[in-house]
């Protein structure tokens, strides 16, 4: 990302031209002249951080924090110290996330990218319908059964289709919001919590996430004898609460006594909220319970054998490719099986 030399030097030349020509008609001069050299120096520095960023998104090692030692971009421990690699971005995307959104991990960055490209196709739907929305107001509730809110009860549908108690319907909702304040405030959680499951349990937090997403889901659909649409990743989020506080109170360290710090500013949060807004406390519970399950029987920090490496991999790889057939089959894919 070398610059032309000769290009730099012509535009100064204009600018002393110009800053002269100023001179001489009584005005300030000088002050375009530090304007450009001003400029220059900020185009200068955002070009050297595009550049590091392209740089280090591209590199085939990543630092082990502990030791500073080079290790290879697809190592989940230091082979030096044996340090966890989990807290240190990887190179590609990963990177890139990281240098897009300093101090959230690469998970928490994906999944808020797909919360939020859902989010934008539920806005873009509502507004080619014809239906108002703001930052208070909800979705349409057909729309939202229609892009994946959790049916519990079979709907028909105005076309005559007939939607409703789905599996999949279980995950879609994880990633779809009512509102604007809804999304923005679960995002917010998530940017606050996600980083720290990431750092405790690694590799796993994907696996996590989205597992206490479907109990969620599960314990808001299920136990209702009504008809009710359910959408919202505050379930996930809680299981993520729930994780935290009882790793806090079985490790009653420095991290711990800050990890029940915030749960505390967390429910001071979810009861103002509840005050305003609906709050499913089916899903918060299937959620938070979920995460507590978790947090007794599955040990932090990166899986130790290669065996347990494997498992967590390919959980995490199938968590991935449910996703992906959960909205294929609201898209219609559901119509050829």
């Amino acid at each position: 990302m070398s610059e032309d030399p000769e290009k730099p030097a012509l535009l100064d030349a204009i600018v002393n031209w110009i800053a002269g020509l100023m001179d001489g008609l009584g005005l300030n001069g000088n002050r375009l002249r530090w304007k450009w050299r001003q400029g220059r120096f900020n185009l200068g520095e955002t070009s050297l951080k595009t550049e590091m960023a392209w740089r280090s998104a591209k590199a085939k090692h990543k630092m082990c924090p502990e030791c500073r030692a080079l290790v290879v971009r697809s190592s989940r421990t230091c082979p030096e110290c044996g340090a966890s690699m989990s807290t240190v971005s990887t190179p590609g995307l990963g990177r890139t996330l990281a240098n897009m959104f300093p101090g959230m991990s690469a998970v928490t960055g994906l999944i808020l990218l797909v919360n939020g490209f859902v989010f934008l196709v539920l806005m873009m739907a509502h507004a080619k319908a014809g239906i108002d929305f703001g930052l208070f107001r909800s979705f349409d509730y057909e729309l939202m059964a229609r892009f994946g809110g959790g049916l519990n009860q079979h709907v028909q549908f105005p076309d005559g289709s007939f939607r409703g108690g789905e599996p999949w319907r279980l995950i879609t909702p994880i990633f779809m919001h009512w509102s604007m304040m809804h999304f923005f405030f679960n995002s917010f959680l998530l940017v606050q919590i996600g980083p720290l499951v990431q750092e405790l349990y690694g590799s796993k937090f994907w696996v996590i996430y989205l597992t206490c997403g479907i109990a969620a889901s599960a314990a808001s659909m299920w136990t209702r004898s009504h008809q009710m649409v359910m959408a919202g990743a505050s379930g996930a989020i809680m299981g993520l609460i729930g994780l935290l506080l009882i790793h806090g109170l079985r490790h009653r360290d420095q991290l711990g006594q800050a990890m029940k710090s915030l749960f505390i500013r967390l429910i001071l949060y979810t009861v103002v909220l509840s005050l305003v807004f609906s709050i499913d406390h089916r899903a918060h519970a299937g959620g938070f319970f979920c995460g507590v399950l978790f947090a007794y029987t599955v040990s932090s920090g990166e899986p130790r054998s290669k065996t347990a490496r494997t498992i967590w991999s390919v959980l995490s790889l199938v968590g991935v490719l449910l996703v992906l057939i959960s909205f294929a089959m609201i898209a219609g894919l559901d119509r050829y099986f």
